[in-house]
């Protein structure tokens, strides 16, 4: 199985580094997709500090094409005695910059309390799924475009039981389709996924474009398969917000993530009292 660093073709060592945007990485536009930039972040602070991620945020200044050269620059800080404060920071050659990403690491205590505060929503398991390639459920599904979804195995869950069934919730069981294990980068890639819960709430494909990434982690636990909660909360002036909890398959929270999203201007009205 590949590494963080074969699946994002990312070299890095003591806090330089780079990578091409290459097909996976990219959106169906064929630029740079969110999920590999949030994905390059957390691998690029868990190099430098020698410990796994807690949280990261990755703020998109601009995009690049498929084919650009991205170079990637790691500070710390602040270096605590188990915690690191860390930013990373992505340029073209010519200096332009890409993203940024604020975000910690930190040495987990394996004494230390551990607990959850939600319950995993009851679906269909991911052999029970649909298979899934984007899209609303009153067309076609399209087949996988250029892009992530083509390194991404999706699955569309169908909710079994969940305190709020009225909710416009959407899961989807996803895992790297190449067989790459999950880890915190991977899971940073794979939970990129708000935009499209937010415009399947309108009945359309087009979500938007993500102003920024925010993931924070949990303990840590192997999983084939990463079930998305996907929650979408509020759309105001062309702008949406919403949020998504990671969730292996026996039940464990690994991680909550959260996007704000700039909306494509052709969103119809919600509709009202709907089971999305």
């Amino acid at each position: 199985m590949g590494t963080d660093a074969d699946f994002l073709g990312f070299t890095v060592s003591d806090g330089r580094g780079e990578f091409t945007v290459v097909d996976r990485l990219t959106r169906h536009d064929g630029r740079l997709y969110g999920g590999a930039a949030t994905a390059v972040s957390i691998a690029a602070a868990e190099e430098r500090t020698g410990c796994p991620a807690l949280w990261n945020t990755t703020q998109f200044a601009s995009t690049a094409p498929s084919g650009t050269s991205i170079e990637v620059h790691t500070d710390v800080v602040a270096a605590g005695h188990r915690t690191n404060q860390v930013r990373v920071t992505a340029t073209t050659d010519t200096g332009q910059i890409v993203f940024t990403s604020l975000g910690a690491t930190g040495r987990l205590r394996p004494d230390a309390s551990r607990d959850m505060f939600e319950n995993r929503p009851l679906v269909t398991s991911p052999s029970d799924s649909r298979p899934w390639t984007g899209g609303v459920d009153h067309e076609p599904q399209p087949r996988p475009r250029p892009g992530f979804s083509r390194a991404i195995d999706m699955r569309r869950a169908d909710a079994l039981g969940h305190p709020e069934p009225e909710s416009a919730r959407t899961y989807l069981w996803v895992r790297p389709s190449n067989g790459t294990p999950v880890t915190r980068a991977v899971a940073g890639y794979l939970a990129d996924r708000v935009p499209m819960s937010i415009a399947r709430t309108f009945g359309v494909n087009r979500g938007g474009t993500s102003l920024d990434n925010t993931i924070r982690f949990g303990a840590f636990t192997q999983t084939e398969w990463i079930l998305l909660d996907l929650r979408p909360q509020l759309v105001a002036g062309g702008y949406g917000h919403g949020v998504a909890d990671l969730w292996t398959e026996d039940g464990h929270l690994l991680a909550v993530a959260s996007q704000t999203v700039s909306m494509a201007l052709d969103l119809p009205p919600a509709p009202v009292g709907t089971v999305r």
